[in-house]
């Protein structure tokens, strides 16, 4: 039978998922009757024609007593099968009909015949399921009790025994509307688990999808930080490198040349970054030498400040403390920071002095880059990220959250900018 999910809860009645009729398939006509519906049917029809046979084959030993003759009793069972088609549209109208055709055979039969009992069973089942719980209750309730004052009346007008009366009466109860009910309220019971576990099933395939985003969204993220690292920094020094050697190429062609070897040695590291980067991506590469790469780290910024002098920065180097190794994320944050540090103000204070410190205490590593501003207005501006944040800056941010570092990037009181970043030794640690 079709359900509706919170039959029986006072919800509303819907319709039973696993009862609803298939779709119909390319090249077959759809049923235009569903089997589970026309089964009720038939058997209440075929309950009137084998009454009506067994009446006609004059094999009944003792004829039951009745006002009408059999042909109208099984007749009126066939108006009961008519009606149960429709029983899933109209669920109380179906019921109203179908119990009234039964108390008339019961007042016909003086109490005798159950040949209506099946229509009844049917069309309560299909009550209890498809209304409210309160409102099918009180249906049955209703029903039950027509049902034995007529059956009762009928019986006692027939002389028959108490004890049989009583027996029937409460037979009638239990088998005609206690039964349907309780087998509805099972159904509708495992509809419910039933939609329970779909929306389980449902709710943990959202979570995995949500999750593999993230995962994805994260593997993106690093990845775009990871290339705005290594392509920001290379770049603006192979800019630097090519605007000095066209500024010397007229004056002083010996420094340009050298300029120029440099502008090469830088794309040619950049070109070796990008290869690593990218082989880091694929387990399948058979690029042995770019998985073999190790990953930055605080030990490669003297390099950085060696490559960047090369390029025409003035650059002061001070460490201070016993250097000890971090964690993988805390060197490769800490490398990357100074790298987009120095490639900011390569950018945006070109000719301006700079300053890289590396302090090593003993529950921390703060590394901080700052430049002086531009010589002139015409020269640059300070990387200044304003309401909308540079890739740059965000980069440093995240690194900075992986590790639970603490970044300051700010503007300086004489125009200059700042960025350090401070690494808790314990924490990292902890986490490695």
């Amino acid at each position: 039978q079709a359900s509706t999910p919170g039959a029986g809860t006072g919800e509303g009645p819907h319709p039973a998922c696993l009862n609803r009729a298939m779709p119909p398939q390319p090249g077959k006509a759809a049923p235009a009757f569903p089997v589970n519906t026309a089964i009720p049917v038939v058997l209440t029809l075929a309950i009137a024609i084998g009454y009506l046979g067994v009446d006609l084959a004059s094999s009944l030993t003792e004829p039951v007593a009745g006002l009408i003759p059999p042909v109208a009793h099984a007749g009126i069972v066939m108006l009961q099968a008519v009606a149960l088609v429709f029983r899933h549209r109209a669920p109380r109208a179906v019921f109203a009909v179908v119990v009234l055709l039964d108390l008339l055979i019961l007042a016909t039969s003086a109490g005798e015949l159950g040949i209506g009992a099946l229509a009844v069973i049917v069309s309560a089942y299909v009550l209890a399921r498809r209304v409210k719980r309160t409102t099918a209750h009180i249906a049955l309730a209703v029903a039950a009790v027509a049902t034995t004052i007529c059956g009762t009346s009928a019986m006692l007008t027939a002389s028959a025994p108490p004890l049989t009366v009583l027996v029937a009466a409460s037979a009638r109860i239990a088998l005609l509307y206690a039964l349907p009910a309780v087998v509805a309220e099972y159904m509708t019971g495992r509809d419910r688990l039933a939609q329970a576990l779909r929306e389980r099933e449902e709710l943990a395939e959202r979570e995995r999808r949500d999750r593999a985003e993230r995962e994805i969204r994260a593997e993106r993220t690093a990845l775009a930080r990871e290339l705005h690292d290594i392509a920001g920094h290379h770049l603006s020094g192979i800019i630097v490198s090519a605007q000095a050697a066209s500024a010397l190429t007229s004056t002083d062609p010996d420094r340009a040349r050298e300029t120029l070897r440099t502008l090469q040695h830088n794309a040619r590291t950049a070109l070796a970054d990008l290869r690593r980067t990218v082989g880091l991506l694929r387990s399948d590469d058979s690029d042995e030498h770019a998985k073999s790469v190790q990953p930055p780290s605080i030990d490669g910024i003297d390099v950085l400040v060696r490559e960047a002098r090369a390029r025409g920065q003035r650059i002061d180097y001070v460490v201070n403390g016993e250097q000890r190794p971090l964690g993988t994320l805390a060197e490769i944050a800490g490398y990357r920071m100074v790298q987009e540090s120095l490639a900011n103000a390569a950018r945006h204070a070109p000719g301006a002095p700079c300053e890289v410190r590396i302090d090593f205490r003993d529950d921390s590593v703060e590394l901080t880059v700052r430049n002086d501003p531009a010589p002139s207005p015409g020269q640059g501006t300070v990387a200044d990220p304003g309401p909308r944040r540079r890739y740059g800056l965000s980069g440093m941010e995240e690194r900075a959250e992986l590790i639970n570092a603490r970044l300051i990037t700010e503007r300086e009181s004489d125009g200059g900018w700042r960025n350090q970043l401070t690494i808790p030794i314990a924490t990292e640690r902890s986490g490695t």
